[in-house]
């Protein structure tokens, strides 16, 4: 098999798999799942995920069972520590996980001691109203191990209708379908590896 049909391949399956993330359930919060599990503190975060969200979660889309250890509690709670809705998503990691739809898999160029590749994984929230796009981390080197995740305050459907819209000619002069150009849409973006997974090469 020549390299234009590999290529051809995984197109095709990145667009099968963007078309059933299009068409999935999201997840639904009120934003208060944390109350009375933890504080909306990194730290106190942190000590609640390694006491009782540590554990096997099954990833519906894929049937894997995606571990969650000590260094996923570690990692997904050094960063955005200032942001309440991030802290805020940490009680849903388990149905984060189960939600989630399997979009592509590197390899691990920077520490391959700790994981061969990293899957990404992508699902819809709504919290307390307000829509975000979520990228989960996934490291797998003798099974699957949940390593951080991502919010990306921008309905998960309006980003992908931007994408696709962004590779058309003259596509910064589309509009989505509340009058946002797709250009503004995609720089309200800071996760650029959200963008670039879910782009078809």
């Amino acid at each position: 098999m020549n390299n234009i049909e590999t290529n051809n391949e995984e197109t095709d399956l990145l667009s099968l798999r963007i078309k059933k993330l299009a068409e999935s359930q999201i997840v639904i919060s009120t934003g208060k799942e944390y109350e009375g599990l933890y504080e909306l503190t990194n730290k106190s975060a942190e000590k609640y995920l390694r006491a009782n969200i540590r554990g096997s979660y099954l990833n519906v889309d894929t049937g894997d069972l995606i571990k969650v250890t000590r260094k996923g509690a570690e990692k997904v709670t050094r960063h955005d520590a200032e942001n309440l809705a991030h802290l805020k998503s940490l009680a849903l990691i388990p149905e984060l996980i189960r939600k989630s739809i399997f979009i592509a898999e590197d390899l691990n160029e920077k520490n391959k001691n700790e994981y061969d590749t990293f899957r990404y994984y992508v699902v819809g929230l709504k919290m307390e109203g307000i829509d975000y796009t979520v990228k989960l981390a996934i490291g797998v080197k003798n099974g699957c191990t949940y390593y951080d995740h991502a919010l990306t305050p921008i309905e998960i459907n309006k980003l992908l209708r931007s994408i696709d819209e962004i590779k058309r000619p003259f596509a910064s002069k589309e509009s989505s379908d509340d009058g946002e150009q797709v250009s503004d849409v995609l720089s309200e973006c800071k996760d650029k590896r959200l963008i670039s997974i879910l782009q078809a090469k």
